[in-house]
């Protein structure tokens, strides 16, 4: 008698499982635009006098799902440009330009494929919120890299707010040392982002 009801449980548990992942797909409102109305990207970098804050704009995305079926198959596609990059300094904006060839590759972008279990809709429509990590790739100049992108996802309201941040090499995309002479830049700059994705409304 255990025997059948331990088996029956299973059988029960399976089935839920299985049809759990669909309707938690539908948490998501996807798919979803991405601009400046939603989404923001900025960069920190230390230099010799002060640490600089960048801001972009004229943001051009969408995210949605590879498979309807599975909500952590997130499919971002994010393209910045690189002409509105801006540190607050003519000089410095105008050399970041030139290192970045933003004539020749006028876009950064960030393709992901994959978000990582922590941030399942169910974990977080239970705690509220998680913490996790977005693979993709980045593409800056003629540089393609692998990169995992940590992410926080905190439900408010009506959506998932997501943020990060991510520091990155400049040598590590082929950009040359973007300095001005009398402003030295760190190696290393900060990037950071925060969009937000509506929730399925029943």
């Amino acid at each position: 008698m255990n025997l059948r009801v331990s088996l029956l449980a299973s059988v029960v548990l399976t089935w839920l499982g299985g049809h759990s992942v669909v309707a938690r797909a539908d948490t998501w409102s996807l798919p979803s635009t991405l601009d400046d109305s939603n989404t923001n990207v900025s960069f920190v970098v230390d230099s010799t006098w002060h640490t600089i804050n960048g801001t972009t704009k004229d943001l051009d995305g969408s995210i949605g799902l590879s498979d309807k079926n599975d909500p952590l198959s997130i499919m971002v596609d994010l393209k910045i440009k690189v002409k509105t990059f801006d540190t607050d300094w003519d000089s410095r904006d105008d050399k970041l330009q030139e290192c970045m060839a933003s004539e020749t590759y006028p876009v950064v972008t960030f393709v992901s494929r994959r978000l990582s279990q922590s941030c399942k809709p169910s974990v977080i429509d239970i705690t509220g919120r998680c913490t996790g990590t977005l693979t993709g790739v980045i593409t800056m100049r003629d540089i393609s890299k692998e990169a995992e992108l940590p992410v926080s996802i905190v439900k408010d309201g009506n959506f998932y707010k997501i943020s990060g941040s991510i520091p990155l090499q400049w040598a590590d995309y082929n950009i040359e040392d973007p300095s001005i002479l009398i402003a030295k830049l760190d190696p290393t700059v900060t990037i950071s982002y925060q969009t937000k994705v509506p929730l399925k409304r029943s």
